[in-house]
This record gives structure tokens, sequence and C-alpha cells, in this order.
């Protein structure tokens, strides 16, 4: 009986890459996963929050388009690149894969610690966040604020249950991935709806759009569309799913 091989496991050999990993993630569990590492209740609320406060509602809205625009276009490179080399190595890999192979060594070197440093960054930034949004929520129940150990406690104990989160079998994780989209999802609709119904006061379309004042600068939107570049292993036809 001849066995048919996997399209995925024979673009990987044909990479001159074999595959180790569990492939147990769908196409859109690959998509759950981007979404979810987006985070984009916890970003626009920490991002937002800083903005507001240093430069005003023009500030955040223009500062936001323009960088997701940016940002939008780097998504469909990437994706283009992911397509052609959907490997778990992502964008180190690919840095070896796209320069001469005497450069190959230095130019995954630089990119593959780069990634590790902006993801780490990331990571720390999403913990202290989830540590403010539940010192903010303390605060508005009208009880005291939380010490500044007791957030860091938090921020420490939530990065302990990502860890316990990523023990798991890719499949089991994207599971939790599909329920957290819903959910991101669900609550934005829910927010936008309460504020629209029962807010007592909304600001000009004139205020909002031009409102500046002279603060520290523009924040930046941080998109993760590597994250799904990550499990291309893991995802079953990994070259579409990156698209």
């Amino acid at each position: 009986m001849v066995q048919i091989e996997d399209p995925d496991v024979r673009l990987l050999r044909e990479m001159g890459y074999t595959q180790e990993l569990y492939r147990g993630f769908s196409s859109f569990m690959s998509f759950a996963f981007c979404f979810t590492a987006v985070n984009v209740l916890t970003s626009i609320s920490i991002g937002f929050t800083y903005s507001l406060n240093t430069g005003g509602s023009g500030v955040t809205i223009w500062a936001w388009i323009i960088g997701a625009i940016f940002t939008i276009l780097i998504g469909l490179s990437l994706a283009e690149i992911c397509s052609v080399y959907p490997s778990a190595g992502s964008v180190y890999h690919w840095a070896g894969q796209l320069v001469s192979a005497k450069h190959a060594p230095l130019a995954s070197f630089i990119c593959g610690w780069f990634n590790f440093i902006g993801n780490f960054a990331g990571d720390v930034a999403f913990a202290s966040g989830f540590a403010t949004i539940i010192n903010a929520a303390i605060i508005l129940e009208g009880k005291d604020s939380l010490s500044t150990g007791a957030q860091v406690g938090i921020a420490i104990g939530i990065t302990f249950v990502w860890a316990v989160q990523n023990a798991l079998r890719i499949d089991q994780q994207g599971w939790l991935n599909n329920f957290a989209v819903i959910f991101q999802l669900g609550s934005a609709v829910t927010i936008v709806t309460v504020l629209l119904a029962m807010a007592p006061e909304r600001a000009t379309a004139h205020n909002v759009f031009t409102s500046t004042y002279n603060g520290t600068g523009f924040p930046f939107p941080y998109v993760c569309f590597i994250a799904g570049a990550h499990l291309a292993e893991e995802t079953r036809d990994a070259s579409r799913a990156g698209e």
C-alpha cells in the first residue's frame, strides 16, 4: 500500500527541514493564537491610557490608525514569507534563508536575539498591564490602591500561569485560544454597547480627532503578526494558514 506523504511534511523536507513537532493546530487555532497575542483589550487599555494622558485623544486616535496601517503592511510581508517558509524557527530561520550562505549565521543570530528580547519585553509589559488592570478594578470598587509589591506579585503570578499553559499540548492550547478570541470579541462588543448606552456625556467628533496637547510623544501599536509563524510547524496546512 502506497503511503501518501503529508504536504506539510513534504514542504519542510524540500526546505531541508525535518518535521519534529506535533501538528495539532488548525488554521483557525493559528489565527486565534495571533489574535490573543495581540490582546486587543489589554493593548488598548494600556496604550490608550498612556497616550490620552500625554497627548490627548487626537494623538491617541491618529497614532493608532497610522501605526496600524504600517503595521498591517509589515504583517502582509511577513505572511508572504511565512507561506514560503512555514517553519517553527520563524523569523530567525527566514533571516538565514533570505541572505547568502556566508551571512546566514550572523543574520539568524541577530534576528533571533532581537526576536527573543522583543517577546521577553512584550511578556513583561502584558504582565505589568494585567496587574495594572486588576489594581484599577480594585480602585473602582472604592478600595485603596494595591502596593507596588502586590502588583509585582500579581505580574509574576500571571507569568507562571502562562508558563503552565505553555506546558500543555499544542492542540489543548489551541482550544484555550479559541475561547479567548470569543471572550475578547464579546467583551469588546459589550464595552462599546454599554458605553454608547450609558455614557452621560459624549465628546464631539472634532474634539476626539483634533484634541491634542504637548506631552511625551506618540505611542505605538504592537501587533504580534509573527506569533502564528512560530507555530507553523505545528499547524495543519501551514503554508496557507501563514497567509
